[in-house]
């Protein structure tokens, strides 16, 4: 019988195909967790709740736009920015900006000459759940047996329920000359393959993190709560932030 990596549930249904990676960042059949370890009722809950307000804030709002992949309807991803509404155009690396009307004058009197994007989440928290989902996940595809670990139930409670003992936090780190580059240069399917990666790694005592990296960014988060956050003091900003949540 099928057991819900999630809930732990035997009883509901899976009828559904979960992408590790979502849809909304790329994720293909590649992507795809194996059939019954991800009830329909857990997927609702994610999708609707968590899943959705995290693709659509800080950075993978900006990583959607920068490769212009569409959303499930079909249409270009845009997300609303202090000055605008920033759009995906037709090549990958390349983006649209339409201002509003009183930035709109500025740029026309040249008043100004600089647009300035939202380059910081809205809500980590759902972040963060996001990427201790794909976590859980990651392991469930190489161990599904594994995975039923109780040394995982407290990051499936906090990603599923946002239920939680102590503070979680996830490091982020932004390779803004790499950006600048697929800026300028587009994004081929080469570097795609090579810069979109999903993996989880022990660390002392065997200890595991998560580790995604799409194109510019990476995002790290531990998998258990005893792993304590790096110190921000050996890390370099705006490259590296930490969050805690």
């Amino acid at each position: 019988m099928s057991k819900c990596i999630f809930c732990k549930s035997a009883t509901e249904a899976f009828t559904t195909r979960e992408h590790i990676l979502p849809e909304s960042l790329g994720g293909g059949d590649w992507a795809i967790l194996p059939d019954g370890l991800y009830c329909d009722q857990c997927q609702n809950r994610f999708g609707s709740a968590i899943e959705q307000q995290a693709l659509g804030d800080y950075p993978f709002s900006l990583f959607r736009v920068l490769l212009g992949i569409p959303t499930k309807k079909g249409k270009a991803p845009w997300f609303k920015s202090w000055e605008g509404i920033v759009r995906a155009s037709s090549e990958p690396g390349q983006i649209g900006f339409d201002p509003d009307p009183q930035f709109e004058q500025a740029l026309t009197e040249g008043r100004k000459t600089q647009m300035r994007i939202l380059a910081h989440p809205l809500r980590p928290d759902m972040i963060c759940r996001t990427l201790l989902k794909m976590g859980i996940e990651v392991i469930a595809a190489d161990d599904p047996e594994g995975v039923f670990d109780e040394k995982f139930d407290s990051a499936r409670n906090y990603a599923l329920l946002g239920q939680k003992d102590d503070n979680w936090w996830y490091l982020q780190r932004e390779d803004m000359i790499a950006a600048s580059h697929y800026i300028t240069k587009g994004i081929t399917l080469d570097e795609w393959a090579a810069n979109v990666k999903l993996e989880v790694s022990s660390i002392d005592e065997g200890a595991e993190v998560f580790h995604l990296k799409l194109m510019v960014l990476d995002l790290i988060t531990p998998l258990e709560p005893r792993i304590q956050p790096p110190l921000m003091e050996d890390l370099q900003e705006p490259e590296y932030r930490l969050f805690v949540v």
